[in-house]
């Protein structure tokens, strides 16, 4: 069940989720943030609306902007309209919330015009969130500000479906099964080795083709995901179209098309797990342990 304090153009596409007019006092619930840094705003929206929809929790969402981002007038009208900003709600607490990506990888975290105001929202995730999820680019960007755990450039773009397994069963992988496939979309990685150094760190899931996918705080504070798993079948195929159309040298995913043929339908065989995962952190990182701290 989704409730949406401000309700969102793409809703009336979104037939299959349970959107909620109110919140029930009777039925649990947490209180989850989105911060969105990804230029497809509506593709992200529905992504992870879809994977947090649960018929057992209440999730109260709000979509958050950071206002030094954006200089597009279209996107800050949106913005205005739709989401709240970081100043907003900086006096607020988040049972949950998710720090999207960005097409951002070639650029030095230095000469990120918003990162002032990104590192601010990290900070203010250490106090006022229980449970952070940081996705793809913000993953690097986190692990490096949080952990002094730095990425590296790959030779080529890392695009495809990556089988991966478990390393260590916390409680985000419950239910999991032995292997499981998750998209990949980045230029970078990160230094497995980093994170296997750190004391305050967990390498919960990795790929051996693909490396680290998911890196947990010990104290379940943060999770780093440096895959997509909320990514809907056709996000792949978007992705290596547009690259094509820009004119890169670029090889279609791995594992993604049927016998590698761009023509043909995606596979979509990574939706149950990705359900699972964000299923898993809304009741073991967010709401149960919201429920312990009151």
């Amino acid at each position: 069940m989704i409730y949406l304090p401000k309700s969102l153009p793409i809703m009336d596409e979104l037939p299959n989720i349970n959107f909620i007019s109110k919140l029930n006092s009777h039925i649990p619930k947490v209180k989850v943030g989105i911060l969105n840094l990804m230029p497809t705003l509506e593709d992200t929206e529905r992504q992870l609306m879809t994977v947090l929809d649960t018929p057992t929790l209440q999730v109260e969402l709000d979509f958050i902007y950071l206002t030094t981002k954006d200089s597009d007038p279209l996107k800050n009208a949106y913005f205005n309209k739709y989401y709240k900003s970081f100043s907003s709600i900086k006096e607020e607490n988040y049972d949950g919330m998710i720090i999207t990506g960005a097409p951002l990888e070639h650029i030095p975290y230095s000469n990120i015009t918003y990162a002032k105001e990104l590192k601010e929202f990290f900070k203010y995730t250490k106090t006022h969130v229980k449970s952070t999820i940081f996705l793809c680019w913000a993953s690097e960007f986190g692990l490096q500000y949080f952990y002094g755990v730095n990425r590296y450039n790959l030779a080529s773009k890392l695009s495809g479906l990556y089988e991966h397994y478990i390393l260590n069963e916390t409680p985000i992988v419950t239910g999991f099964d032995a292997t499981f496939f998750i998209p990949q979309s980045r230029y970078c990685s990160i230094m497995e080795e980093d994170c296997l150094s750190n004391p305050d760190l967990i390498l919960t899931s990795k790929s051996n083709e693909s490396g680290a996918y998911i890196v947990e705080s010990k104290d379940g504070s943060r999770i780093f995901l440096t895959g997509h798993a909320e990514y809907d079948l056709y996000t792949l195929d978007k992705e290596y179209r547009r690259d094509i159309n820009k004119g890169l040298d670029i090889d279609p995913p791995k594992n993604y098309y049927p016998n590698d043929n761009p023509d043909a339908k995606p596979l979509y065989k990574w939706h149950a797990h990705s359900t699972l995962l964000y299923h898993n952190w809304l009741y073991y990182y967010v709401y149960k342990k919201s429920n312990l701290n009151n």
